[in-house]
């Protein structure tokens, strides 16, 4: 417990310095560091299937952030870049069907699923938004703390056994609760204009996505019969296990803000 709670003292300044004060380009070289990370370990768990870690998908998931931000026309004509590639690189690289198939499924997993939200971390960054960042990560910081402790203490039924037989019905709707009551006092306090409507519906659609968002994760370690990710960041796993809720949680928030924008 306490090397969790020493993890969480020096990563939690360090991130929230990041966002606020970092100029674009350098955030966006901090993004395409947990970008690397991330991949290394998604491919690292994605092995066990019979999947091969492309060299290109790198470069196309570090590329990806860079273009989202500084010229966004070309973002759909790059993600289809990306999927021709991943498909061709198969072609190439694979002998038996089944081996090319799962692998160029893994690799086009791999970029959207880690390199989309975090683009759209550094475009809110680049817009000068960095307070709905922050909101972001406080909604799933609080969920993601409601939820371990609350389930901890006092979760009894479990709804999820075969994917994360750890978290329960209790925990879920602590962290739904712990979601929403963020986003109002982080709104109130630093993003006033935003109504409380609509900060209840972000807690609540954030809080969801989040809880996905860890179960996708423990879906893929627990097929590769793991139970972290990497041991990267003491009591707490890998990347993954610390951003997993926040690779879903940011896409809900775009799609919300493309909603009522």
């Amino acid at each position: 417990m306490m090397r969790r709670v020493a993890t969480v003292a020096v990563l939690l300044p360090l991130v929230v310095l990041a966002v606020r004060y970092l100029p674009s380009y350098l955030f966006l070289l901090f993004l395409d560091l947990v970008v690397v990370l991330s991949l290394v370990e998604l491919f690292r768990l994605l092995a066990v299937h019979d999947v091969k870690g492309y060299g290109l998908s790198f470069p196309l998931a570090l590329f990806l952030p860079w273009i989202w931000v500084y010229s966004s026309t070309w973002v759909m004509g790059f993600l289809v870049l990306t999927i021709l590639v991943c498909m061709g690189k198969s072609v190439l690289e694979s002998r038996q069907c089944k081996s090319g198939f799962l692998s160029a499924s893994g690799n086009l997993l791999a970029i959207t699923y880690l390199s989309i939200p975090l683009s759209i971390a550094g475009n809110l960054h680049h817009e000068g938004r960095w307070k709905e960042l922050l909101l972001i990560l406080s909604v799933i910081w609080a969920g993601d703390m409601a939820a371990y402790g609350v389930g901890r203490r006092w979760g009894k039924h479990k709804v999820t056994p075969r994917i994360s037989p750890n978290k329960s019905l209790e925990g879920y709707l602590a962290g739904f609760v712990g979601s929403i009551l963020a986003a109002l006092l982080f709104g109130h306090y630093f993003i006033p204009a935003r109504s409380v409507s609509f900060l209840v519906l972000a807690g609540l659609v954030m809080g969801a996505a989040g809880m996905v968002g860890d179960l996708f994760e423990s879906m893929i370690k627990r097929s590769a019969n793991l139970k972290d990710s990497s041991n990267l960041l003491p009591g707490h796993g890998g990347i993954l296990d610390r951003l997993d809720s926040l690779f879903f949680a940011l896409p809900a928030y775009y799609c919300l803000l493309r909603l009522v924008e």
